[in-house]
């Protein structure tokens, strides 16, 4: 039975409410028991038209929805839940076994914002709606924050145009006292918005201080000046015509203008003109109240843009899985048609420059996947040569051939050591070289990176205190391209300054690099003239006592006799594994489906040496095969493969008990090379 529905007033209100809707009652006292632990409070339905009455009464934060339900299924309850106008805007996170890929693609089209495939890890349980619910915490804070700050700005602007207004009459009436007249002029003198008025032919007759400020101009400047030397090149001649019509009809005109600083730089202004009229009716004054809120609008560009690069990572993790996939058939099969074709043969000749772009093809997945990691990396000791290489490969795959890249390391041999977070050392030498490809994108150059060591002296450190005495390396990266003028170089680090066009940039490329170099103890410097190019200097400390440990290849032997069971959902990939193998003498049960692979197993243990299971499987996956089969069998040796998965490493594959982990795409020798090491004990 569902309890009855409690009074919105009796909920905690410091606590977020979720809505969990399950028809099976021990998987609701799991999923509400853990909840009640993460400090959430709990509500529970057993079918969809349930969950769909209590969400509309006790508006939840979060809904928690099984698929598989009688009555309406999931999806149904999530389309009607996202048509309710009470309850359209309430985070929905599927909560299933259904794995298949349909289902989730169905499920985030009915309006789901995750899919949490059953079973799952409290902890994934819990990062996955701590960021939902952060995100629309965010997403509500966001827009209740802009509404205040429109209502506020709505109403300081009238209120300084009443005042103006007020400022006037005083000035032609003369009726009102000096202290009145001074309270007023100072008023508008203090205020944090933009103001200045015309004369009836648009000539500037008042700036206040925050125009000054916000334009660049002195008062002297602009006093007698039209009001176009403000105007951009952003807005047709349309756009005046039809405020100075809205104008004339006496009606006040707001909107969004984009304005020209004195420095030439532009920026956005919530605006309001306003007329002053005589006792005639005739206009004599225009009134402008102006407000910056171009940094505002980055930030909901960032925000979006947060939310774009979440879903290009996520997008990318499911290409390279598919992807990774298509190469295992396509380097297996050219594998085996080269063993079966003699050296000297054309066809044997032609498959090698298949095999050549089949590895440039996984090289270049790894690096996709390399550059679109997410979340905080822990440092460890890296050889800095080896992330400029890895860079440089994967801008050379994106740049022009009218741009050059020339590498120079003279550093110690594995004296090039630092404690960094791979990632963000990758994240910085990547916007370091597309911002030196965009500078030579229209005449070509050569991008030249170098490293070497240099010993950070008190001369050194007295220009960078950041930097601490010792050995350091020294990155320095440089290009051919038009170089930078004093005023621009001055700015290049402040966050959203860019000369890029609107589209380019951001304007936060610098600012990060500065910011990763900072935070790992670092320096940097740019040197740079108007059509001399410019070079950065990059100082990190150097990791000394610490190396990086290389692991010596072994040699093992070819093929073997022992019995395998292959188990992977897509035939073609099946089929390869078999031929593959058995190509090696192993004897080999194959098929498609995870549970008939246990069914055999447990049928006769005895009967296999070893298994090789993908990993991304319906029925059973890959890890929740391995964990049934090595319950029957605790010493079975298992190898799982995967093109690419968020649910396990390597790592997390050993501890489970799985010897062996192989990524696609594999050959024969990677694959046999592995199935040797298992089989020998090796982990």
């Amino acid at each position: 039975m569902i309890p009855a529905l409690q009074n919105p007033a009796q909920f905690d209100v410091q606590k977020p409410v979720i809505l969990v809707v399950d028809d099976d009652p021990s998987n609701l006292a799991v999923v509400r028991d853990c909840l009640v632990e993460f400090n959430y409070t709990v509500l529970v339905a057993e079918d969809g038209e349930s969950a769909i009455q209590r969400a509309d009464y006790a508006r939840p934060d979060l809904i928690l929805l099984d698929i598989m339900m009688p009555g309406i299924d999931g999806f149904e309850t999530c389309r009607r839940l996202k048509a309710m106008e009470s309850t359209k805007e309430i985070p929905v996170i599927f909560m299933t076994a259904l794995a298949e890929t349909e289902h989730k693609v169905k499920g985030l089209e009915a309006g789901a914002v995750d899919y949490i495939t059953k079973p799952f890890q409290r902890e994934e349980l819990q990062a996955r709606i701590a960021v939902h619910l952060h995100n629309r915490e965010l997403t509500i804070r966001l827009q209740e924050a802009k509404e205040l700050l429109e209502a506020r700005v709505e109403e300081r602007t009238a209120e300084l145009a009443r005042t103006i207004n007020v400022l006037h009459d005083e000035i032609i009436e003369r009726e009102r006292g000096e202290k009145e007249r001074v309270r007023l002029a100072a008023a508008i003198e203090q205020a944090g918005e933009a103001i200045f008025m015309t004369d009836a032919q648009w000539c500037i007759t008042y700036v206040n201080p925050a125009f000054e400020h916000m334009n660049g101009y002195d008062r002297e400047d602009v006093v007698g000046q039209n009001c176009s030397i403000l105007r951009s090149d952003t807005h047709d001649p349309e756009f005046y015509r039809q405020m100075q019509e809205n104008l004339s009809r006496g009606r006040a005109w707001s909107g969004r203008l984009t304005i020209r600083r004195k420095d030439g730089s532009l920026y956005q202004a919530d605006t309001t003109f306003s007329t002053i009229r005589d006792a005639k009716d005739t206009i004599i004054n225009y009134v402008s109240i102006q407000r910056d809120v171009t940094h505002e609008l980055r930030l909901e560009h960032e925000l979006r843009q947060s939310q774009k690069m979440e879903a290009i990572g996520t997008l990318a993790g499911g290409i390279a899985h598919d992807f990774n996939n298509i190469l295992t058939a396509i380097i297996g099969y050219t594998d085996l048609a080269q063993h079966k074709l003699a050296k000297d043969d054309a066809a044997a000749r032609d498959l090698e420059r298949v095999q050549e772009a089949s590895s440039r093809a996984k090289e270049l997945v790894k690096r996709i996947l390399t550059f679109s990691r997410q979340g905080e990396q822990e440092r460890k000791p890296i050889q800095m040569a080896s992330i400029v290489d890895e860079v440089l490969k994967l801008l050379r795959s994106t740049l022009p051939s009218t741009i050059e890249i020339h590498q120079h390391i003279t550093t110690s041999p594995k004296g090039d050591t630092v404690l960094a977070d791979p990632t963000q050392i990758h994240q910085m030498l990547m916007n370091l070289g597309t911002n030196a490809a965009h500078a030579m994108r229209d005449l070509g150059g050569v991008l030249s990176v170098s490293l070497s060591d240099v010993d950070a002296d008190a001369s050194l450190v007295t220009l960078h205190p950041d930097l601490r005495l010792g050995p350091c390396l020294r990155l320095a990266v440089a290009d051919t391209g038009h170089g930078m003028e004093a005023n621009i170089k001055e700015r290049i680090f402040d966050p959203y300054f860019t000369t890029k066009k609107v589209g380019e940039g951001t304007g936060m490329g610098l600012a990060v690099v500065q910011g990763i170099i900072k935070n790992h103890g670092g320096a940097i410097n740019v040197y740079s003239e108007p059509g001399q190019g410019t070079i950065f200097h990059i100082f990190l400390p150097k990791l000394e006592g610490e190396t990086v440990h290389q692991t010596k290849a072994v040699e093992l032997p070819n093929g073997g006799t022992e019995r395998i069971l292959f188990v992977d959902d897509e035939a073609m990939l099946t089929e390869l594994g078999q031929e593959l193998l058995e190509s090696l003498g192993y004897t080999v049960t194959a098929t498609l489906d995870s549970r008939e692979a246990l069914h055999l197993f447990r049928s006769d243990p005895q009967a296999f040496d070893l298994v090789i299971t993908d990993m991304t499987m319906p029925g059973l996956t890959g890890k929740e095969l391995a964990r049934e089969l090595m319950a029957v069998r605790p010493d079975l040796p298992i190898i799982l493969c995967t093109g690419f998965s968020e649910q396990i490493n390597e790592k997390q594959a050993k501890e489970s008990g799985i010897r062996g982990y192989i990524m696609k795409p594999y050959t024969i020798n990677s694959l046999n090379t592995i199935l040797r090491k298992v089989l020998a004990g090796g982990k």
